[in-house]
């Protein structure tokens, strides 16, 4: 798999920049490795990075050509995509003036910590409806949600494959089951509260389906909140997968290795989850500028004179 020569992390060799920290990947040889991408969750983030994002769906084709350098026809198939496009990983005062260039060519960036985005879910385990409130059970406490708690729902299928290589051929009909995330980030938390829809246990349920059931309860206590859906249409980045312990990938990796005749010999499951994370993360950021105008007005980490 292509790594990033700067951040290490797995790129698509097409891309003319690195998708995490921008760096030009024409400018130096792209490696390849033999063993297993580090995930974006498990890389270790720099704490003063700042991310430059784009909303495309406000952007306009003309000016977003000039702002990030392509052509117009590729400036309108990013408009017409809509979304969130991210420009630029940078130090603070690198981040600063580069949203200073693009906002001297007609785009309106938001900056962001890194830190932030990235910013670890709370796991939810289980949880039950209570009238007008959810209780989800989580790997930390209870947590009660309510009508008006929540800010932003992001929801997603998680694709989940075994890793091949030359010397470990996997047959053709070992397929995992698709994942499913739902992320709720609330008005007055900074951590999500995530839930797998493969590993989460319901209390009553009509349907007996998670997912319905999980549409069901938001409908309750977010009905009016922002949905997005968006991530499935994205393409999958894959990376070593950190199954929960008990968990579907961890069954499903025992499973592979007592057919293989040797417990030793784990196949390394993929999965898209960090790029869910982290989709989610700038969606909640962004969104939380979005309701609290001039609380972020200030490049982040930069010091006010």
């Amino acid at each position: 798999m292509a790594s990033c020569p700067a951040c290490g992390r797995s790129v698509a060799v097409a891309r003319a920049e690195c998708l995490y920290c921008g760096t030009p990947l024409g400018s130096a040889p792209v490696a390849a490795r033999s063993e297993p991408a580090p995930s974006a969750a498990a890389a270790p983030v720099p704490s003063q990075r700042v991310l430059v994002l784009l909303d495309l769906e406000r952007a306009e084709p003309t000016a977003l050509a000039e702002a990030l350098a392509v052509s117009h026809y590729e400036a309108t198939l990013l408009a017409r995509r809509g979304g969130l496009h991210l420009v630029r990983a940078l130090d603070p005062a690198d981040a600063a003036a580069e949203a200073e260039r693009l906002r001297a060519r007609g785009a309106e960036p938001w900056l962001v910590p890194e830190a932030e985005v990235r910013t670890p879910p709370l796991l939810c385990l289980a949880g039950e409806s209570q009238g007008a409130q959810l209780v989800l059970h989580t790997t930390e406490a209870p947590v009660r949600l309510a009508r008006g708690d929540a800010l932003l729902v992001v929801r997603g299928s998680i694709t989940r494959e075994y890793q091949t290589t030359p010397q470990r051929r996997r047959i053709a009909t070992a397929r995992l089951e698709e994942g499913y995330r739902v992320q709720v980030h609330r008005r007055a938390e900074p951590r999500a509260l995530e839930i797998d829809a493969l590993n989460f246990e319901l209390g009553f349920a009509l349907s007996g389906s998670v997912r319905l059931e999980l549409d069901a309860w938001l409908d309750a206590v977010a009905g009016d909140v922002p949905r997005d859906d968006a991530f499935s249409r994205l393409g999958p980045v894959l990376g070593p997968a950190a199954p929960e312990p008990g968990g579907a990938l961890a069954a499903a990796g025992t499973l592979a290795a007592a057919t293989r005749g040797g417990a030793g010999e784990r196949p390394v499951v993929l999965d898209n989850l960090a790029q869910f994370r982290f989709y989610s993360g700038c969606l909640a950021a962004v969104r939380r500028r979005r309701e609290t105008p001039g609380s972020f007005t200030r490049p982040p980490d930069i010091p006010s004179e």
